[in-house]
């Protein structure tokens, strides 16, 4: 199997179905007009230890919650209860390998007017293997997309939408065109925003820093392990603060932080080597031990992971809306 093949069993609507029962019609909402939103978690297999670990998976169902209040829809469940269903898909594919879970929440309803009311959603949770590397953890040549970053008052970017992933779409085909492997975007009016589909930090002499959320980046759960792991090996605070392009070009210093990337370092922005074009030995660093963290081969931040395998009860009741409903009134 390949990265975006699901495998057989898929969290459909609060049932596991196969995945060739988890459709969708040509004419669903979701399907003209990007109306809904997702996730993406990582899941990493620890051989020597026989289990399968999720990285950040409530922290990203979190978010999940947030991305549907601000599009005006509704979760029907728990941040730990989707936790404990994809626990539960996982085992259920016997899934003994690195893999990407993708949570989508969507406006499946049949109907074709441009609105986010009145058309029905669901809820899936796919997963697919991910053999291999997302991306080259040795670096990444990039390129200054012509395509910029849409603007929050445009579509939010502080949620995941479905559609908004469009631009840099076009951004990535017109880097790898051009002979680069990334593409940057930067802001409507002109400051470093971020990758396609990854967070940026930079370092200038001895300041890290890094876009802010209110330049229309996602505030990436990675970007914040990243920050809390400089701080913490390095004594580095991270600035929060807006970046011009010729910094990239100035820069010390670059990696590229997100769920799919976990770290990779930046060699080089639009032909011009990063630094004196050896990758940065912090940033190889905090690579290393973020993907130790990710399948607990060490001591640190287990809290950041949740095995799969460790616990293998099932409890259909948590999955039962009726069941959500009388527990959410009762707070």
């Amino acid at each position: 199997m390949t990265f975006g093949q699901p495998y057989d069993w898929v969290f459909a609507d609060g049932e596991f179905v196969h995945s060739h029962d988890a459709r969708l019609s040509v004419l669903a909402n979701v399907v003209s007009y990007g109306t809904g939103t997702f996730e993406g978690i990582r899941a990493t297999w620890n051989a020597e230890q026989g289990e399968l670990y999720l990285l950040e998976a409530e922290a990203h169902y979190v978010r999940l919650a947030r991305s549907a209040r601000i599009l005006g829809l509704e979760l029907p469940y728990r941040p730990e209860d989707l936790v404990a269903a994809t626990k539960e898909l996982l085992r259920r594919n016997d899934v003994r390998a690195n893999a990407y879970v993708r949570p989508l929440l969507l406006l499946a309803g049949e109907q074709l007017a441009v609105r986010m009311h009145d058309s029905g959603t669901r809820l899936l949770i796919p997963a697919t293997p991910m053999p291999g590397d997302y991306i080259n953890l040795r670096g990444v040549r990039c390129m200054v997309s012509t395509w910029r970053r849409g603007t929050d008052v445009a579509v939010p970017n502080r949620a995941k939408v479905i559609g908004s992933y469009v631009g840099p779409a076009l951004a990535k085909t017109e880097a790898i065109r051009q002979g680069f492997d990334e593409a940057l975007l930067l802001t409507a009016d002109g400051h470093v925003a971020e990758a396609t589909t990854s967070n940026i930090l930079v370092r200038i002499g001895q300041e890290w820093a890094t876009p802010p959320v209110t330049d229309d980046i996602l505030e990436g759960i990675t970007r914040r392990q990243v920050m809390d792991l400089l701080a913490e090996d390095f004594g580095v605070t991270v600035t929060q603060r807006r970046i011009h392009r010729s910094e990239l070009y100035a820069c010390d210093e670059a990696l590229l932080c997100g769920t799919a990337a976990i770290v990779v370092p930046v060699t080089e922005v639009d032909g011009r080597p990063i630094g004196d074009g050896v990758v940065g030995e912090t940033t190889l660093a905090v690579q290393r031990t973020l993907r130790e963290i990710a399948c607990r081969d060490g001591y640190r931040h287990h809290e950041w992971t949740t095995p799969v395998y460790d616990e293998a009860v099932y409890d259909e009741a948590v999955y039962d809306e009726a069941v959500y409903d009388e527990a959410k009134e009762a707070g």
